[in-house]
């Protein structure tokens, strides 16, 4: 990958080899633009200033616009429903806005990619960026749209400079009519106009506040003829100041790599590139035109700077913010277009109906007198009738109290008023917004079917986020080029608390390695940290609790984190001691064990050891038992032999003596089961 060595990085400003004292060349070429976009531009800016004046509820707009209705001036209210449905979806931009991230596609610098979302954080944060965000989307809701336009002031900072934004209304910028493109890459031109007094021009121009201080102010031009100041009485002081960017193209050398293919442009001097291609061989120089933006000023109509775009970049420093676009309309006025523009029938005939029933009560409530003559004490006093005022009638009238009658008015049907309401439902209707984003429906819902319903609300709206979101993206890659080429290493390091990484000024990182995208906002880089480690707390990631406290964006926090880190050590401390207890446990458990162990194999050494000896006890016992029954056996048999001299009864009972004295099976087998037992013993 080709990398360049830093270098050094200036500020750029208006050069002062590019002052001029007039330049009729460029001055031809915005006569010349004007003319050919004038008509266009012009007419899209009266409708945007009727788109405006019907927002603010203005009430002469009538006659101007529906001169075919007779319009009563002494009735010239006004029910403004424009600017409520206006406000919803504002409202809905800014409690639901999104920040701009750079994010890291796969594979890439992560580092880089976070130096640059805290770089953003800063810098949006620092200058109310979000804030101008919306009021532009707000304006496009209006008028159809607005310009974004980033600017470097040097004045607090004249090395690095700060960046900035400001939000030009639809009166204050003009465009090629052509455009097709959401980033401007494809308008020939956009022209600018402020009106600045003396002491603002030269603090944008100071090296030529002498000609600056002799300009007489306060002469008008035809150009910008709907911008507030060409309403306003001649102001000696004010400035006209003009600034008309326009494309152009400039000579660029390339470096390209020969065994990647990837190439980059080169920004430093010959010197410093002749020593880069020494060190790496690989690289070869091309020489192209390439494709910018220059800038031209013009003061009170005199130009008086032209040369190359003073922040760096070769693209508009402009980003529009459009409601509706239609790139295929051929008339400018309606390519593009604001919520307003499709509201301002709805919103006369509904005022008109308001101001139709109005007089219908006021006609109830009076309907006139029918008079006698010669009834009433003071014939004037018919014409003077009204609420609480008294009709003196004479004693002699020919009817008595009859003689003076009202006019009974006829009953207004319900239907009249029903027409009112659906005059307000068809605004909703045509705006695309319905009563649950209102916050006024009545419908006894369930929540899912609620939110079911301002889904599709949303849905309707989605084109104007849409456009929102693209219009934020293209903002972000913008300030990441400008910061590129205008902060310092310096300041860059001052913002981060750190070194910027060697990606940091490669211009080609946001191309290859990074993508500008948006996330939730937060007021700062710590907030945005803080949610994201809560929702990894809450699916079940183990995030330490000192450190979401770190990131926590809440007052008084050192005293939170002294109390809750005391209470950790104190549980640290009582954790460490019950350990140191159960481990004393534990350890006496051990030895315990140990013990019976010992003692368990002593008992079964000296069990193993008398084996042997229960087997011999085991068979002196058993010879002793044999010898029993053959001691037994003798003595029966002399027991016979002495019965040889006695007769047969006494031989008898000799026999049942024997029999007596023979074991039974009981005692042989109560014998055995002795020997086997201490045999087993």
């Amino acid at each position: 990958m080709l990398r360049l060595e830093e270098g050094v990085k200036m500020a750029v400003k208006l050069q002062s080899e590019f002052f001029v004292d007039g330049d009729s060349e460029i001055s031809q070429l915005m006569q010349e633009s004007f003319k050919q976009n004038s008509q266009a531009n012009q007419t899209y800016w009266l409708e945007g200033t009727r788109d405006l004046r019907f927002k603010s509820g203005d009430q002469t707009i009538w006659g101007e616009l529906y001169n075919n209705f007779k319009i009563n001036s002494q009735y010239s209210f006004n029910f403004n429903r424009i600017r409520r449905l206006i406000n919803m979806v504002s409202g809905f931009q800014r409690r639901n806005r999104k920040c701009t991230r750079v994010l890291p596609i796969e594979g890439s610098d992560e580092i880089t990619a976070d130096q640059f979302s805290k770089v953003l954080s800063w810098a949006y944060s620092s200058c109310n960026f979000y804030h101008t965000i919306s009021e532009a989307f707000e304006g496009a809701l209006t008028t159809g749209m607005n310009l974004l336009s980033l600017w470097m002031d040097y004045r607090e900072d004249p090395v690095n400079g700060d960046l900035k934004i400001n939000n030009l209304s639809y009166n204050g910028f003009m465009i090629d009519q052509y455009f097709r493109k959401a980033d401007l890459s494809d308008a020939n031109f956009v022209w600018t106009r402020k009106y600045l007094s003396k002491e603002q021009v030269i603090s944008l121009m100071p090296s030529r506040k002498k000609e600056i201080m002799d300009m007489s102010g306060g002469n008008k031009d035809d150009k910008f003829i709907f911008k507030p100041e060409n309403f306003d009485n001649k102001n000696p002081n004010l400035l006209g100041y003009d600034e008309y960017w326009f494309l152009s193209s400039r000579k660029a050398t390339l470096l390209v790599d020969s065994e990647t293919g990837e190439s980059m442009e080169w920004r430093g001097n010959d010197t410093d590139l002749k020593e880069y291609i020494t060190q790496f061989p690989q690289v070869f120089t091309q020489k192209i035109d390439k494709e910018t933006v220059k800038l031209a000023i013009s003061v009170q109509g005199r130009v008086m700077f032209v040369g190359n775009n003073p922040y760096g970049v070769d693209r508009y420093p402009f980003v529009p913010v459009i409601a509706y676009f239609e790139p295929d309309m051929p008339y400018y006025e309606w390519k593009i277009q604001g919520m307003v523009r499709q509201l301002r029938d709805a919103q006369f005939l509904y005022n008109r109906r308001k101001v139709i029933e109005l007089d219908i009560l006021e006609s109830q409530i009076n309907s006139g007198m029918k008079v006698m003559a010669g009834s009433l004490v003071d014939e004037d006093d018919a014409f003077f009738t009204g609420q609480g005022k008294p009709l003196f009638i004479k004693e002699k009238a020919p009817l008595g109290m009859e003689s003076v009658q009202q006019f009974q008015a006829p009953q207004i049907p319900p239907s009249m008023f029903q027409l009112s309401e659906m005059l307000a439902q068809e605004m909703n209707q045509i705006s695309g917004v319905n009563e649950e984003l209102l916050g006024m429906d009545q419908d006894d819902l369930s929540g899912i079917a609620t939110m079911l319903r301002q889904g599709a609300s949303i849905t309707t709206l989605q084109t104007f986020f849409d456009n929102l979101d693209r219009s934020q993206k293209i903002l972000g890659e913008l300030s990441i080029s400008m910061i590129q080429q205008n902060f310092s290493a310096g300041k860059i390091r001052r913002i981060l608390n750190e070194e910027p990484s060697e990606q940091f000024y490669n211009n080609s990182f946001q191309k290859f390695d990074a993508a500008v995208g948006e996330g939730d906002l937060t007021e700062t880089q710590r907030k945005a940290s803080f949610a994201a480690l809560l929702e990894m707390l809450k699916i079940g990631l183990p995030i330490p609790p000192h450190l979401l406290l770190e990131k926590a964006p809440i007052p008084d926090k050192k005293e939170l984190l002294e109390t809750i880190t005391a209470q950790q050590q104190q549980q640290l401390q009582a954790q460490q001691q019950m350990q140191q207890l159960q481990a004393a446990e534990i350890q006496s458990r051990i030895k315990l064990a140990e013990a019976r162990a010992t003692a368990d194999t002593g008992l079964g050494i000296e069990r193993l050891s008398r084996i042997d000896e229960n087997k011999e006890l085991a068979k002196e016992r058993r010879a002793q038992a044999i010898e029993n029954i053959s001691d037994a056996r003798l003595n029966r048999a002399k027991a016979i032999k002495e019965l040889d001299s006695v007769d047969l009864d006494q031989v008898k009972r000799a026999i049942e003596i024997i029999q007596m004295l023979s074991p039974t099976k009981e005692e042989k087998a109560e014998v055995g089961e002795s020997l086997q037992t201490k045999t087993k013993e």
